[in-house]
């Protein structure tokens, strides 16, 4: 009996994360701000690819990701969710050139590349920015910041 209440407890907390980060970068998206949410490394499988590929579909946004690899998976994801004109923007050379509206950005983008290539290309990044204990690069708005600890 615990097992199970135990097991639909945690399918709910699941969707109850994954429904307040879409309606967070939403809101973002909707206001037309920057916005780059931190991402620790125990927030794993929590729906964060999938509500980027939600937000693209409805707000007609690319995404931008680290690697190729990151690409071919969004377009699996898409196609199994039967989703069609998303556009997805590997982070190399490549992309220079092209301007957006904004543009959504999925963790692992280097910041260097975020201030030199991406701001250029468009108005809006908003997105995952993945939390660097070592480096005091991350210039963008945060979700929390702690004051006190120095």
């Amino acid at each position: 009996m615990y097992l199970k209440i135990s097991k639909w407890l945690e399918i709910i907390a699941f969707k109850a994360r994954q429904k307040s980060l879409y309606f967070e970068l939403k809101h973002y998206i909707k206001n037309n701000e920057t916005y780059f949410r931190r991402v620790h490394y125990w927030e794993r499988g929590m729906g964060k690819t999938y509500t980027l590929v939600k937000l693209a579909n409805k707000f007609k946004c690319p995404i931008a990701v680290q690697s190729e690899m990151s690409a071919i998976y969004i377009k699996r994801m898409c196609r199994d969710l039967k989703i069609k004109n998303i556009i997805i923007i590997p982070c190399n050379n490549s992309i220079k050139g092209k301007r957006f509206e904004r543009i959504l950005c999925e963790e692992g983008i280097d910041v260097e590349f975020i201030n030199e290539v991406l701001k250029s290309m468009c108005k809006y990044l908003i997105g995952y920015n993945n939390v660097d204990i070592y480096s005091n690069k991350n210039n963008f708005q945060q979700e929390y910041e702690c004051k006190w600890i120095g």
